[in-house]
């Protein structure tokens, strides 16, 4: 309950609990206090006790306070009314939107009613809260019950503690507290009763006499009644049955046992001759384990009044033993009998109530009858819905009334050895083992008798008995079976005796199996009825075969019932024993198989071809040869005669019977046929001639569609194709998987392979070959898709030969001392070029470009690279040292463009043979090398995400035309005849490459010199070949591109500049040079770049860096902002076209400024700094050559010295130390 507290008079607290609801805690404002008057009496006494209570006179309660936390919860008012007026705000709100959705008559009525329903939600809702506020006036009154309860609840954890401190205490410190137990009992007798009722055993002992007989007295009467008993029964010996097997005297008693019976225990109880026989125990030994799980068939009343009976008898009989048996052996017969009956009964009831039949039980006759292999017929003589049960055979078990001594004996009808028995002596009756002992026995006969019949029937018949378990009869019905799925197996069911005929090929419910089985089984079996069923089956089991053979072919069986009406009426033709066959590729195709009987052994297969379309069907003849293009298959698809009788004029069984592969062949061979025809349509409709020809009529695919015309579908001239091609034909491969082969053959091939001899895994090629490839995918493919496929394999043939032609024409006489034929297989041509044969040139036509409307290229280039030939047949292999690069790669498009527009392919491998040398130097300058940009972002501007830049840039402009540009200076090479190559400036608004003509002069001073007109600059839609477009032309960097007016080497021109290719390949031929892979030309280009950048840096360090006279390219820039006594000269050496550095010093202001160390200070700059490329490495380089206090300029040449010839693994650490005598920079 929450504590009393002062409240706020503009709201209130609610309090909710599940004993009394809400309280009121509420405080009254001023407003209303101006209706206390008219409240009521008892609402004013409630009042004024307040009011008292406010004052402070306040009576005494004697209930505990309530802590906090221990109340009801409590919950404020203003927040339930805001959670009032929120949801009532939502539902109007769903309102509002639902309701625009009703618009019709039956709308406004919903429309009303909703408002309805919602103003009388809302207003019940407001009137419990109303309800809820007046409540909270005189909810006071229960902070009475809230103190009662927590006082409650304190005094019930007050027992609760109390009671668990006890039993701590018992548990714990009382354990070893306990008294002794005290004689309760005796106690309280004494003080109650007065008497004392429990004695101690010693009075009994004292009182009462141990007994009159010791054990040794006990062993000595026992031993005298078992030599009474043995006199007794040695004198009834001669009367006593000998189916006692068993007569045991022990302990007084004797026990007489009848195996499978009874068991009998007998005594005498005196020595007198008049004493008579005592029966004391009676034991029946019959049981029935299977109904009765093994209890006790006789009941305990059962067995005492039967006690009494024989004791009876025994008493009056002369000889009591004989008569004990007798009465117990005859009990014990009824008694088995009686199990065996009910062990029937359940028989017939369940498993076997169709075969087995109770013909008689007579319980006082002690017989019982059972018949099985019950035959089930109707006569007309019986009622409706009765039927005749007559047994085949009986099993009758009764007692022998002239044998008295023996058991239950089973007689069989009729009479055969082996069959079952019934052991009584064990006392274990199972009804279920005798008879399926004689089932057993029974079926065997059967099988017996049934192929004795077998045999007569048809001698020839080989009828073997197998089976271990469960014997059968097994039959070969034809010569050439071998597994046991195609043998006839006879059986019997040990059910019902009916006989069952199974072959696991056929189904089980084969029509004649049934038939077959049924005649065995009646009696009225004859040797011709055999020989026609046998007949029948080795008929049926060769159709199986037929179907077993074409499972894996591309047909399917269908069933005459699932055939469209009109197709049925066809059929009526046909033979009647048939299978019928559907194409899946031809799905209105279906062949049908019939076998037709001729004469008693001979029956003749025909084949029938049934073509539906829409909705009429025809026969197609298959020996007709003007039907199926002119070609006969009745050769392909007569299948003869099938004999099962051997004759000595006939042909053997086994080539008659083994008939399934031939007709797969005939099923292959119609569909072929059916698929020739189909292409063959669709190509002459396309215009192409074709001409259906056999080239071999005994193996499926014999058959080709050869193509004779294609004037209609080529756009040029295809007579030189056509005399050089033998054939040119389609066949179909069907063996594993549908395909069609599209075959090839040509004599005296333009070109063919010519590597060089010796390698190993490579031979020269002929002049004569055949060319098939293969066609796949067909399933998915309709016929047109198909010919279209043909059509375009044929055209890239036509069109690869007509460039090809022309081309060998020229390789024999001129490229064959220049590149090697690798293969040409009529849609594909390779050609290894270049000085080691290393470049390939992959050419193929691209058949998409001869759709209409296609913007294809005609044919497909492609460029790559293979082991050099001179590698071929030696151990080491430099390919992962030296890796290859194709460089007209670059240029297929040109150089498809070029072939599709002249056809011309000796104008190609020209070209390719000639600029292979200069474009493998030229084409290293385009691989990918990227130039770190963030130091210099970092000085000029904001840092960038990505600070780095391809180094060059190597574009195409036309076969001729390459441009190399890198920054903003674009070198332009153009290749020329007579193996020249030009190159000039043709940087953006000026030339701005300094030196450019003596470059290349250094490199080739006999073969470089400077042409007089200029070569026309080619068009190309790439703007990045002119250069960056974001530089405006006052951004360029006039400073570092003025010319030297005294030296002529290092001017600049825009004029080409003619050299040969050894002099381009000298000067584009990277070579590792002191750690960097670098090349002449890149090593002029990168010091141009390197001056550019190299003045932005020295102007971010100070504004007064300003470029000299007139001279080579370079920078000059003093250090007056530290000590206005150094000049630094950085320039393009006309000589070695590499940058140096001039350092000089004003004079007298550095003493360590010796040449030797002057020296040491440039050749560091070239070394190290300038190959670094970092902004800031030269930053730093300025910053400490201008250390000259001290002596310093020596320490740092002595430390660039030790860098630049260190050893490797060597390091460094450098740091200043000041001593007194002199100062200086120090190493260790």
């Amino acid at each position: 309950m929450a504590a009393r507290s002062s409240l706020d008079p503009t709201g209130s607290v609610l309090s909710l609990d599940e004993s009394s609801g809400i309280s009121d805690r509420e405080g009254f404002s001023s407003a209303e206090q101006d209706n206390y008057s008219n409240r009521k009496p008892e609402d004013q006494t409630r009042n004024s006790s307040d009011s008292e209570e406010e004052d402070g006179v306040v009576a005494k309660n004697p209930l505990p306070d309530v802590p906090p936390g221990c109340g009801p919860p409590t919950i404020p008012l203003n927040v339930l009314l805001d959670f009032s007026i929120q949801h009532v705000y939502h539902e109007i709100t769903v309102l509002a939107e639902l309701m625009q959705r009703k618009t019709s008559d039956q709308g406004e009525q919903e429309r009303k009613m909703s408002l309805v329903h919602f103003a009388h939600a809302t207003r019940s809702q407001f009137l419990k809260l109303v309800a809820l506020v007046k409540w909270i006036r005189v909810s006071k009154r229960m902070d009475v019950c809230y103190s009662i309860d927590y006082l409650l609840d304190l005094q019930s954890q007050y027992f609760i503690d109390t009671a668990d401190r006890l039993v701590a205490m018992t548990r714990g410190d009382l354990e070893l507290a306990r008294l002794p137990e005290y004689h309760i009992a005796p106690a309280i007798d004494v003080l109650v009763l007065g008497t004392y009722n429990r004695m101690p055993s010693k009075i009994k002992e004292a009182f009462i006499p141990p007994a009159k007989i010791t054990p040794r007295e006990q062993k000595q009467v026992c031993a005298r009644l078992n030599q009474l008993i043995e006199t007794r029964l040695s004198r009834l010996s001669s009367g006593i049955p000998p189916n006692y097997k068993e007569i045991h005297v022990a302990n007084g008693i004797a026990t007489l046992l009848v195996p499978g019976e009874f068991e009998i225990k007998i005594t005498l109880l005196g020595e007198t001759e008049e004493t008579k026989w005592s029966l004391l125990n009676i034991k029946i030994l019959v049981e029935d384990y299977e109904l009765g799980m093994g209890l006790p068939l006789v009941h305990n009343l059962q067995l005492n009044q039967i006690h009494g009976v024989l004791q009876s008898r025994m008493n009056v009989a002369v000889n009591p033993v004989k008569e004990a048996f007798f009465n117990l052996h005859s009990f014990c017969v009824s008694l088995q009998l009686d199990v065996l009956y009910c062990q029937t009964s359940r028989m017939a009831a369940g498993r076997l109530r169709e075969n087995i039949v109770i013909e008689k039980y007579n319980p006082k006759e002690r017989i019982l009858v059972v018949g099985y292999w019950v035959k089930r017929s109707k006569n007309k003589r019986l009622t409706v819905g009765q039927v005749k049960i007559d047994a085949q055979y009986r099993v009758q078990i009764y007692e022998d009334k002239d044998d008295k001594l023996g058991g239950l004996k089973v007689r069989h009808f009729p009479h055969a050895p082996r069959l079952g028995t019934i052991d009584c002596a064990s006392g274990m009756l199972s009804m279920d083992r005798m008879l399926s002992e004689t089932f057993a026995v029974r079926c065997s006969e059967r099988l017996m008798r049934l192929r004795r019949i077998l045999e007569a029937a048809e001698p020839l018949l080989e009828v073997r008995m197998t089976g271990s378990n469960v014997p059968t009869l097994s039959l070969s019905l034809l010569p050439d079976t071998s597994s046991n799925e195609e043998m006839l197996t006879v059986s019997v069911n040990s059910f019902c005796g009916k006989v069952i005929c199974n072959i696991n090929v056929l189904n089980s419910e084969n029509e004649d199996l049934v038939a077959f089985a049924k005649a065995l089984y009646s009696s009225r079996c004859s040797g011709q009825t055999i020989r026609d069923y046998l007949q029948k089956l080795r008929t049926s089991l060769v159709i199986e075969r037929y179907r077993r053979s074409v499972a894996a072919l591309p047909v399917r069986e269908i069933k005459e019932t699932e055939l469209l009406p009109f197709v049925k009426v066809m059929l009526r033709e046909a033979p009647k024993q048939r299978i019928i066959l559907q194409y899946t590729r031809s799905e209105n195709y279906y062949l049908i198989v019939g076998f037709i009987s001729e004469g008693e052994d001979v029956v003749t297969t025909k084949l029938q071809l049934l073509e539906c379309d829409d909705e009429r069907a025809q026969f197609i003849p298959l020996d007709n040869d003007t039907e199926v293009f002119q070609t006969a298959v009745a050769d392909a698809v007569e299948q003869g005669t099938m004999r099962f009788k051997i004759c000595d004029d006939r042909i053997s069984l086994i080539e008659e019977c083994s008939r399934e592969q031939r007709l797969s062949f005939a099923i292959i061979t119609v569909e072929d046929r059916i698929t020739y025809m189909y292409l063959a349509t669709e190509l002459q409709k396309k215009g192409v001639g074709v001409e259906l020809r056999r080239d071999d009529a005994h193996v499926p695919g014999g058959l080709a569609l050869h193509i004779t015309d294609v004037k209609t579908v080529v756009p040029f001239d295809a007579a030189e194709f056509f005399k050089c091609c033998v054939r040119s034909c389609l066949r179909i491969d069907n063996r594993t998987r549908h395909t069609f082969q599209f075959e090839m053959c040509f004599e005296n091939i333009p070109l063919v392979r010519d590597v060089p001899h010796g390698l190993a895994h490579r031979r020269e090629g002929d002049k004569d070959t055949t060319w098939v490839q293969e066609i796949s995918q067909v399933n998915q493919m309709t016929p047109e898709k198909l010919v279209e496929g043909i059509i375009h394999r044929l055209m890239r043939y036509l069109y690869m030969y007509k460039v090809v032609h022309q081309f060998s024409l020229a390789y024999e006489q001129y490229f064959k001392q220049w590149c090697n034929v690798e293969v040409y297989t009529f849609h594909k041509l390779v050609v290894s070029y270049g000085e080691n044969r290393d470049m390939l040139m992959v050419l193929a036509f691209n058949v998409k470009s001869q759709n209409p409307g296609s913007t294809e290229d005609y044919f497909l280039m492609n460029f790559g690279q293979t082991m050099p030939h001179s590698q071929f047949n030696t151990p080491e292999v430099d390919w992962l040292k030296k890796p290859r690069y194709n460089p007209h790669a670059m240029m297929s498009q040109l150089l498809r463009d070029e072939l599709k527009k002249n056809n011309d392919l000796i104008y190609i491998m020209h070209y390719l043979c000639e600029t292979i040398r200069p474009f493998m130097v030229i084409g290293k300058f385009g691989r990918i090398r990227f130039q770190s940009q963030k130091s210099l972002s970092q000085l000029i501007g904001p840092e960038v995400f990505f600070p780095y830049r391809l180094k060059y840039h190597l574009a195409v402009l036309d076969l001729t035309t390459l441009r190399l540009m890198r920054g903003n200076v674009i070198l332009e090479i153009k290749m020329l005849e007579g193996q020249k190559v030009a190159v000039r400036d043709v940087s953006r608004y000026r030339a701005r490459c300094a030196g450019l003509y003596q470059l290349f002069s250094n490199i080739g001073p006999g073969t470089t010199e400077i042409m007089c007109e200029e070569l026309e600059i080619p068009e190309s839609d790439n703007k990045i070949n002119a250069g960056p477009t974001m530089w405006k032309p006052e951004q360029f960097m006039d400073a570092v591109d003025v010319p030297h007016e005294d030296d002529p080497r290092m001017k600049i021109t825009s004029l080409p500049i003619l050299m040969t290719h050894d002099t381009i390949i000298k000067a584009c031929d990277f070579q590792e040079i002191d750690g960097h892979v670098t090349c002449p030309l890149d090593e002029y280009l990168y010091s141009i770049s390197y001056l550019q950048r190299a003045l932005l840096t020295l102007e971010r360090m100070s504004p007064r860096a300003q470029q000299g006279p007139a001279n080579n390219l370079f920078i000059e820039w003093d250090g007056t902002n530290a000590t206005a006594m150094v000049y630094y000269k950085i320039f393009l050496c006309p000589e070695a076209m590499t940058l140096k550095i001039h350092i000089e010093y004003d004079e007298g202001t550095n003493s360590e400024a010796t040449p030797q160390n002057l020296t040491a200070l440039s050749t560091y700059f070239e070394k190290v700094v300038f190959r670094c490329g970092d902004e800031y490495a030269l930053q730093s380089y300025v910053l400490m050559t201008r250390v000259t206090s001290f002596g310093a300029t020596a320490s740092i040449a002595n430390l660039m010295n030790a860098q630049m010839v260190r050893r490797e693994k060597t390091g460094f650490i450098v740091y200043l130390r000041r001593k007194k005598k002199k100062k200086k920079m120090s190493n260790e």
